[in-house]
């Protein structure tokens, strides 16, 4: 059944292609999501503590 086989192929080519444009448009859009979290100025402030035993 070569013609079945053609089929599926033709499914699996426009199937992989499509996840592919996917996931390269979610990584496009990113960068603007991105760069808003690294405008924001993240403050950690270390402490010791004195220990009592």
């Amino acid at each position: 059944m070569p013609q079945l086989d053609f089929t599926w192929w033709i499914i699996n080519f426009f199937l992989v292609w499509t996840a592919v444009f996917i996931v390269l448009a979610l990584l496009l859009n990113t960068p603007s999501a991105s760069g808003t979290t690294q405008a924001s100025s993240v403050s950690i402030n270390k402490t010791s503590t004195t220990w009592q035993w």
